[in-house]
């Protein structure tokens, strides 16, 4: 995928989240039942310290509220989102708790993601990496997670499996579709395989992208990762609309 189309399919999600990110939000309210587990692989913090957290797409911050309920531990909070919109809804949700900072990031910005500064012990990408298009921008911003992980630390990663769902696949609106509808038609040669566009809801023009991982694209990020420690489905009412997998750095 070239960096013309990266941009464009990037554009699409922010006012996606724009338009329709407090109705998103709403739907969105309670933990996933699979976050329990992957916190069960946390390592403890240094005595008096607080557990150092990265949460790399943090939509409207429920894994902060979740982690704050549920750690023995405080936590030491930085989200960040490419949405505006998204950050603004994570400082209304998180303004009673301590140690939050929130940041705006473009996370497919073409010189590589402007993360913050590690290290922390847990950096999480949950429900983000398919929304970014293109699988070099997947790679780039996987190895920049993984590098800010202190010794030890864990990076959790979801990846939400839509395309095994059935009940998913009325809501894909072809491509050439939704090319008819722009002045600039999409270039449809540079969309990889696996490349959706999702509606939202019952609205029509509430549009995704979205990105089905493939197991080939899987073994390719084993290159920049730290050795994987679990792997799990969780969620959902069949309890597998996530795959889980969880990364430990090197102590």
């Amino acid at each position: 995928m070239d960096d013309a189309t990266c941009r464009r399919l990037a554009a699409l999600n922010r006012c996606f989240y724009r338009r329709h990110g407090e109705a998103f939000a709403a739907t969105r309210s309670s933990p996933w039942p699979g976050w329990q587990r992957f916190v069960d692989h946390l390592p403890p913090p240094a005595a008096g310290q607080p557990l150092r957290v990265l949460d790399v797409g943090c939509g409207h911050g429920r894994l902060a509220t979740f982690l704050a309920a549920a750690l023995p531990w405080p936590v030491a909070y930085v989200g960040v989102d490419g949405s505006p919109n998204m950050v603004r809804l994570a400082r209304r949700r998180l303004a009673s708790l301590p140690a939050v900072q929130l940041q705006r990031r473009e996370l497919t910005a073409l010189r590589g993601p402007a993360l913050p500064a590690g290290p922390f012990q847990l950096v999480a990408l949950l429900g983000v990496l398919h929304h970014l298009p293109g699988a070099h921008v997947r790679r780039r911003v996987l190895a920049a997670a993984a590098a800010r992980l202190a010794p030890g630390g864990v990076l959790a990663l979801t990846l939400w499996r839509f395309a095994a769902e059935p009940r998913f696949a009325g809501k894909v609106v072809p491509w050439k579709e939704f090319n008819r509808r722009l002045r600039r038609p999409l270039d449809l040669a540079q969309l990889e395989q696996g490349d959706l566009l999702l509606t939202f809801g019952h609205d029509p023009a509430a549009l995704r992208y979205c990105h089905a991982m493939s197991e080939g694209e899987l073994a390719e990020w084993r290159a920049v990762l730290p050795p994987l420690a679990d792997d799990y489905l969780a969620d959902g009412a069949g309890g597998q609309l996530n795959r889980y997998l969880i990364f430990r750095a090197t102590a």
